[in-house]
């Protein structure tokens, strides 16, 4: 274990020097007195490293952190495969947090988890010795994996439901909240549309 963990804090320190031939030293950037820690499930190389990346800048997002600590802290969440891969990035290829991401989410895109079709939930099929409950708990979780990301995806995300039941009162809130947006902007348009074509009152000659 002892050696595991050496090996480890051995490449986090050449993934660091690594890091600093290309974009600002790492040393430079300071982390504000106030700043809250960044704490998500390390990524290895294994999974989708979309989800990583935006469950990582949620989190910046949340502290109020910017590009140049963004830059700095990312390499803390890697590990394994992922932490090989930035220690040995070619020398001045990185210069901003925005390159850093491009190059992890390329080096990385065969993890990434294909987006489900509506058509897909009709291939969730119930297993001979799986209980009832154990199925809708897989084709509720297709179903959200499903969803663009939207404000509906991430109350979801933030309150997963339990049952059917919770996702459709749930989606009747949601579906609400955009109808109710749609005919206000419909309003908003209709209302300047006709302030346009107001007639515009004459100049008052002044001769």
């Amino acid at each position: 274990m002892a050696k595991r963990r050496e090996a480890e804090l051995r490449q986090q320190i050449a993934m660091m020097k690594a890091t600093e031939k290309g974009g600002p030293d790492l040393r430079e950037i300071p982390i504000p007195p106030n700043f809250r820690e960044i704490v998500i499930e390390s990524y290895d190389g294994t999974q989708d490293p979309h989800t990583h990346l935006q469950a990582f800048q949620t989190q910046m997002y949340i502290s109020s952190g910017n590009d140049r600590l963004s830059y700095k802290l990312f390499s803390g969440t890697l590990r394994c495969v992922a932490m090989h891969w930035m220690a040995t990035l070619p020398a001045k290829s990185i210069q901003t947090f925005s390159d850093l991401a491009s190059s992890f989410v390329s080096q990385f895109a065969a993890n990434k988890v294909k987006r489900l079709e509506v058509s897909n939930l009709f291939d969730i099929k119930q297993a001979r010795e799986e209980n009832l409950k154990s199925y809708l708990a897989c084709f509720n979780n297709a179903t959200i994996r499903g969803l663009r990301a939207g404000p509906f995806s991430d109350a979801l995300a933030l309150r997963k439901p339990a049952s059917m039941k919770e996702i459709h009162a749930c989606v009747e809130k949601h579906v609400q909240v955009e109808e109710d947006q749609l005919e206000r902007r419909k309003a908003e348009r209709a209302l300047s549309h006709k302030d346009s074509k107001r007639p515009t009152p004459a100049k008052e000659d002044k001769r």
